[in-house]
C-alpha cells in the first residue's frame, strides 16, 4: 500500500503515512496514567457492539466544535488540549461511532 510508518505508542497505536494521507490505528483500551483519554470511547458495549474512530486533521478545532454545536449536533467531549500536543474534542454519530477532531493544541498554533 505506501504506507509508512511514522509513530508507534506501545502495543496500543501506530501512525502511517502515504503522501499527504494519514492512517492511525488504535486499540481500546481504558483511561491510565500513560493514556489520560479512555479509549473506552470506541469499545464495544452492550449496545452498540464494536465501534470505530475516526480521526480529522482541523485547523481550528474551537470554531468546528461551535460550527457543529450550531448544528444541533452533541459533543462526546469537548475540547481540550493533551500532552501529545494535539487540541481534540469528540462526537458520537447516530451508530456510535466516534468521531474525533483533531489540531494543534492552542500552545502549538
Amino acid at each position: 500500500l505506501g504506507l509508512h510508518l511514522r509513530f508507534v505508542d506501545g502495543d496500543h497505536y501506530a501512525l502511517f503515512q502515504v503522501g499527504a494521507a494519514k492512517l492511525a490505528l488504535q486499540v481500546a483500551r481504558p483511561a491510565g496514567l500513560d493514556l489520560p483519554v479512555a479509549d473506552d470511547l470506541v469499545a464495544p458495549t452492550t449496545e452498540r457492539g464494536a465501534s470505530v474512530l475516526v480521526a480529522f486533521a482541523v485547523k481550528d478545532v474551537d470554531r468546528w466544535c461551535a460550527t457543529l454545536k450550531e448544528r444541533g449536533v452533541s459533543i462526546s467531549r469537548e475540547p481540550a488540549d493533551y500532552p501529545w500536543g494535539d487540541r481534540e474534542f469528540s462526537v458520537h454519530d447516530p451508530d456510535g461511532h466516534v468521531l474525533i477532531f483533531h489540531g494543534p493544541s492552542k500552545g502549538r498554533a
